[in-house]
């Protein structure tokens, strides 16, 4: 099981013993009253309110969850309910009594009365039964005593004794148990009774670490929600020290010898050989707070307190998820059987809980723990059927009848209830299904990207940061404001990510706006740092050692130890706002240090000592258009302390506090940010998490993410590759972000309006930013449309309210400005690509008006367009058709890539004609859509592949196809060439037609031969998958009549260039591009073309998957089967190697077969090739 306190002392705070598994409540062990400071209320508010003396309970009773199973009154059978017949029976029990868990805890006891002269008459009493204690319980922490195994003998008779029925001959018994020793002997000693009532019935009796994972499963929510419960003593332990030592001050750690001297005097009632009490050196008084202490602990950690979250019940699912896999199993069968397990109280207890079973309530105390899990506590379930296959359901707790108070019985036998087994499996169903969405968020490698690339083809075409993933292991929501990550590189500069996975010193944690996964910038980001010893404050000199081993990353949570801090340190958080917790190993002095990380050195920190908080901004300034310019806008930070301070300060723009701490001791910090002001940072952190709740946050947050990832269901018996899915889904979550502060009703939502100055405005409706268009225009933003299209369309508005605001509709807007990063125009395929899908709730007309402005018209001003206004060359675009060689494009980053520029205005143009096609403007339609056939125009008749021109009309005559040249974008002209996502049939004309075509792709994917040996040699391949250019081309097979090739290379760049491990992608993940490719192949389908409704089909590479409403079913896909045999829509053939986005949103189920070889005729008849959309295909396809 994942233990995500692995690291460091922090270990010792969660309560372990040796087997690893929780032991809080059954094996009482003592923390520190320093170790927490959370208080909960509603302890003491209980504690206050409950003055009963327990009269009747005995000492023994009151040990609680030491209480010896009391051997109940002679029983009877179970009456069965006419008509029915017992066939399954499934028990869980609790292992019997037995000596504490370690030898250890006595021996401390020991340590503690060796100072013989400070010890009082009762105290020199009391210490020589604990030597005699001592004696027999030397070399037996944690076994079963001889009266454990009495108790499950006995548990055994009286189960054969109340089942008649079911336990008889031939009855099928399988015992399993925990891998802990008592548990195990427990299990034998029932088991061999079983043998000997039963001597004709097949019993099997299996311990297996294996079963752990739902035996005793402690979940880290579980573990946290133990660090985090803090029950106090509500009896002073000054009289019961001072009856024992002379000089109790002598005496370190008074309430853990209390309680621990108690748990040892409630313990000998579990041993028989010694016939002695300890509980005379106790007060009833002092008796009856410890068992209210004991009971409420276990009730909030493990029962079904509201202050819990919850957590014990989902971390019993696994468990209950055993439960109903088993039944169901031998219902099938119809051959009587029973399973029992062996296990421990706190499963027992959370098991309870799932089931919402009423514990009870005793002296004012839920859950009394003498009633509900004593020594050998049990559940029994007997489960009998009728003649027409319904199944009812009884329940034992302790051999008493319980009953369900969320559920109505079918049938009541002698006080007995019984339920519909289909009605509880339906009712508790959603434990199951959080379970497993919890698994999976959890099993996100977040670290992906974060390393120099690993795969096969690193280094082919990349250079520098385009070989890194350059994503972060960060905590956010989706598509929220920050991202809070930690820290290992302290700039803002272009191309250098907050984190790198090589590093080892570690300089804070960051609230990020790294536009993640590309070579730009973060900015209007503030750092903190926890430290201990000397206070350092710059970045580099207050970098400190950690250790990946020590280090865990989730989608919803971040934690290291920091082991020459002595630190344990967390991090949660939400869209705006973060939650950390720091926990020291020792007492001393914590420093919290908080800096704006401005390269330009125009950030601000204060310390406001009345609000107990920390606050500065950070100015936003431009790269690429307007580089170093003032973006007029700040990201503005608070950090609030929970903890007071002794001291503070501010020196070189950083802001520092310092404070005392106690080892163990959870110190809190929160912070939040907006880009309008400080009132929006503090709105957006009461907004978001509004009390000190770490947990809590840290649920919430997980909910969420559980929720973005069933936007897309995949079923597999290959769970690494369910898992790298998820996280591919991760990373295409980051962007574009939510520019806005949280909405406050009713005005909305305040953000910064887009290229101007320090003005803020208000929407109803959240607003988006830092759109990375050359790259997200592809795939992630087509993902969206499908699994989030409310999200989609609110982006979309953004993307008109950026044209309304500046005058302009942006190219690439970042930073909340005009830039002109990349080539290209595509924020026309975007809105088109949501129009033709039918998202809407935007002002599709304001978009229109921006989008057709950037096609036919520049700027008036050169300033306009130096500012990033406009399309680059348009003008050389208009006149000639194509971006001449003499147009250098000097107004730009990337300047040249002339025919790179003419092939995406091309597409560009056909996309904006899709939207002037919706919006019934005709003459704009032919006008763009005649524009969109200027691809041809830098398409060498004579080689077919692209290739410069000049004004003239001559071409170059560029013979290197493999590698950069100035006129080509990231890239080659064998990469390039195939950039006509629009037009491919008319592509394949003008490369000489669709053999030729074929050919030209074989050479860049590294086929040997166009026959039926199908072998790719990836060595003689110039594909480059780390760049975006080229992710269309391996699905452009498909238009030519050989799809089984698109399924060959999509299986082989699945295999080869997404690993999940840090060095995983095979160039920048380029704001979840990457990313998104690996979404929609490894789901069988790619939209080639954005702007259009129709997506290519690969195969897929789970058995199952769901997305949008359509089902995908490949029953034997595996490794070696990825080629499309037959597929069928809604049970009827179906043979086109395309899908329509109708098909995704309105449902069915698409089956596809696969085998180990291609089927050549699937798919490869004109009528089943994907649609023309520039209706050409007539004239390109061959014969």
């Amino acid at each position: 099981m994942e233990n995500p306190f692995k690291f460091g002392t922090l270990v010792r705070t969660l309560n372990m013993d040796t087997r690893g598994e929780r032991v809080c409540g059954e094996d009482t062990k003592y923390l520190a009253s320093t170790m927490i400071r959370k208080t909960l209320l509603a302890f003491l508010l209980l504690f206050l309110f409950v003055l009963t003396t327990f009269a009747q309970r005995t000492d023994e009773q009151l040990g609680g969850v030491y209480y010896a199973y009391p051997v109940p009154k002679p029983i009877s059978a179970a009456a069965v309910p006419s008509g029915y017949t017992p066939i399954y029976l499934s028990h869980y029990g609790r292992h019997g009594s037995r000596w504490l868990p370690s030898d250890s805890r006595y021996e401390w006891v020991l340590t503690q009365f060796s100072d013989k002269q400070n010890l009082t008459k009762l105290g020199r009493r009391t210490y020589k039964k604990l030597q005699k204690v001592w004696g027999n319980a030397r070399g037996n922490g944690g076994k079963l005593t001889s009266l454990g195994a009495k108790q499950q003998r006995g548990l055994a008779q009286r189960m054969v004794m109340r089942f008649p029925l079911l336990l008889k001959a031939g009855t099928e018994v399988e015992a399993r148990s925990s891998v802990v020793d008592r548990c195990r002997k427990s299990m034998l000693a029932f088991g061999e009774e079983i043998k000997q009532r039963l001597p004709d019935a097949q019993v099997s009796m299996v311990t297996d670490s294996a079963d752990m994972s739902w035996m005793s499963y402690d979940s880290p929510d579980e573990m946290l929600l133990s660090m985090e419960t803090q029950v106090p003593l509500t009896v002073s332990t000054d009289a019961f020290m001072a009856r024992l030592f002379k000089h109790p001050s002598k005496v370190t750690n008074a309430e853990r010898l209390f309680t621990e001297i108690h748990t040892i005097a409630s313990d000998m009632q579990n041993i028989e050989e010694l016939k002695l009490s300890l509980f005379d050196i106790f007060t009833r008084k002092e008796i009856e707070a410890i068992y209210r202490q004991n009971c409420a602990k276990m009730w909030h950690q493990n029962g079904y307190d509201a202050a819990n979250h919850g957590i014990p019940a989902q971390s019993a699912a696994t468990l209950w998820q055993n439960i109903v896999s088993r039944a169901n199993s031998a219902l099938s069968t119809g051959t009587p059987s029973a399973n029992l397990r062996f296990g421990h109280d706190t499963a027992l207890y959370r098991l309870l809980s799932l089931l919402g079973i009423d514990y009870g309530k005793s002296d004012g105390i839920n859950g009394p723990l003498d009633e509900i899990v004593p020594m050998a506590a049990n559940l029994q379930m007997l489960f009998c059927k009728n003649n027409d296959g319904n199944v009812i359901v009884g329940l034992w707790l302790n051999e008493k009848p319980i009953t369900l108070p969320a559920l109505q019985p079918v049938v009541t036998t002698n006080g007995q209830p019984w339920y519909s087994w289909k009605g509880m499996k339906a009712h508790y169903q959603h434990f199951i299904d959080r379970q497993l969405w919890t698994k999976r968020t959890r099993a996100i490698n977040t670290l992906v990207g974060t390393a120099y690339a690993v795969t096969p083809s690193a280094g082919r075409y990349g250079k520098g940061s385009e070989e890194h993933g350059q994503t972060i292991p960060a905590v956010l929501e989706p598509h929220g404001q920050t991202f809070w990550t930690p820290q290992t590189r302290d700039t803002e500069l272009k191309c250098i990510a907050p984190y790198y996975y090589p590093d080892s010193l570690l300089q804070g944690f960051r609230g990020s706006h790294w536009l993640v996964g590309g070579c730009t910038q973060d900015y209007g980001s503030f750092t903190l740092m926890p430290m201990t010893g000397n206070l350092r404050l710059k970045p580099t000199e207050r970098a400190t050692r950690f250790n990946h081993n020590d280090e865990l990353a989730h989608p919803y949570y971040y934690g290291v130890y920091l082991p020459d801090e002595h630190l344990m340190t967390e991090m949660t958080g939400r869209s705006h706002s973060a939650i950390f917790r720091f926990i020291p190993d020792k007492d001393g002095e914590l420093h919290i240090a908080v800096n704006p990380n401005s390269d330009e050195g125009e950030g601000f920190v204060t310390v406001d000592t009345v609000r107990n908080c920390i606050w500065g901004y950070n100015p936003v300034h431009r790269i690429y258009q307007g580089w170093g310019e003032k973006a007029g806008f700040s990201g503005w930070f608070v950090v609030q302390l929970q903890k007071p301070i002794h001291s503070f300060g501010v020196r070189d723009t950083v802001a520092y506090v310092s404070m005392d701490v106690h080892a163990g001791e959870m110190v809190l910090a929160k912070a939040a940010t907006s880009f309008t002001d400080l009132q929006g940072a503090w709105d957006n952190l009461q907004a978001e998490i509004p009390s000190w709740d770490f947990l809590g946050t840290r649920l919430a947050l997980d909910s969420i993410w559980q929720r973005q990832l069933q936007t897309i269901e995949v079923e597999s018996n290959d769970k690494a590759a369910v898992n790298q899915f998820y996280g591919a889904l991760y990373h295409a979550s980051f962007l574009p972000r939510t520019m806005s502060d949280v909405e406050k009703a009713p005005n909305g939502a305040r953000y910064p309006l887009f290229a101007n100055e320090n003005i803020i405005r208000t929407l109803q409706k959240p607003v988006y930013g830092d759109f990375s268009m050359w790259d997200i225009y592809r795939a992630q933003l087509p993902l969206l449309n499908i699994i989030d299209s409310k999200r989609t369309s609110d982006m979309m508005s953004s993307l008109a309210n950026m044209y309304f605001a500046g005058g302009w509709m942006p190219i690439f807007p970042c930073w909340n400005s005009y830039t002109a990063a990349m080539i290209g125009d595509h924020t026309g395929s975007a809105i088109a690509d949501a129009t033709v899908k039918g998202v809407n709730g935007f002002d599709l007309k304001l978009a229109y008006e921006g989008l057709w402005q950037n096609a036919f018209e520049s700027p008036q001003t050169m300033e306009e367009y130096r500012n990033g206004m406009g399309r680059r060359a348009l003008k050389s675009y208009l006149r000639y058709g194509y971006i001449p060689l003499e147009d250098s494009v000097n107004e730009a980053f990337h300047t040249q890539e002339q025919v790179s520029r003419t092939l995406e205005y091309a597409y560009d143009d056909f996309c904006v004609a899709q939207v002037a096609k919706a919006l019934g403007q005709k003459n704009d339609y032919n006008a763009l859509m005649k524009r969109a056939k200027n691809w041809r125009n830098v398409i060498n008749p004579n080689t077919g592949w692209a290739d410069g021109r000049y004004k003239s009309g001559k071409w170059l005559g560029n013979n290197d196809i493999t590698h950069r040249v100035p006129f080509i974008t990231e890239g080659a002209v064998i990469h390039y060439s195939f950039y006509v996502p629009h037009d491919v049939y008319g592509l394949m004309s003008a490369m000489g037609g669709r053999q030729k075509f074929i050919s030209k792709l074989d050479t860049l994917f590294g086929y040997t031969d166009d026959s039926t040996n199908y072998s790719l040699s990836p060595e003689r391949s110039y594909y480059w998958h780390g760049n975006e250019p080229c992710h269309q081309i391996p699905y452009l097979y498909a238009y030519a009549g050989q799809p089984w090739k698109t399924q060959q290379l999509v299986h082989h760049i699945l295999q080869t260039e997404y690993l999940d491990v840090p060095g995983g992608l095979s160039g920048n993940d380029d704001a979840g591009q990457m990313s998104a490719w690996y979404i929609f192949s490894a789901l069988g389908f790619y939209p080639v073309c954005p702007g259009t409704p129709y997506y290519v089909l690969s195969s897929p590479s789970f058995r199952r998957a769901m997305i949008g409403q359509m089902v995908i079913e490949a029953p034997n896909v595996s490794p070696a089967n990825i080629y499309i045999q037959s597929v069928l829509w809604n049970g009827q053939p179906y043979s086109r190697t395309y899908i329509t986005h109708d098909m995704l949103i309105h449902g069915g189920i698409l089956t596809i077969l696969t085998g180990p070889k291609p089927n050549l005729t699937w798919g490869a008849n004109k009528a089943d090739l994907p649609p023309d959309v520039m209706g050409e295909v007539s004239k390109t396809i061959e014969k």
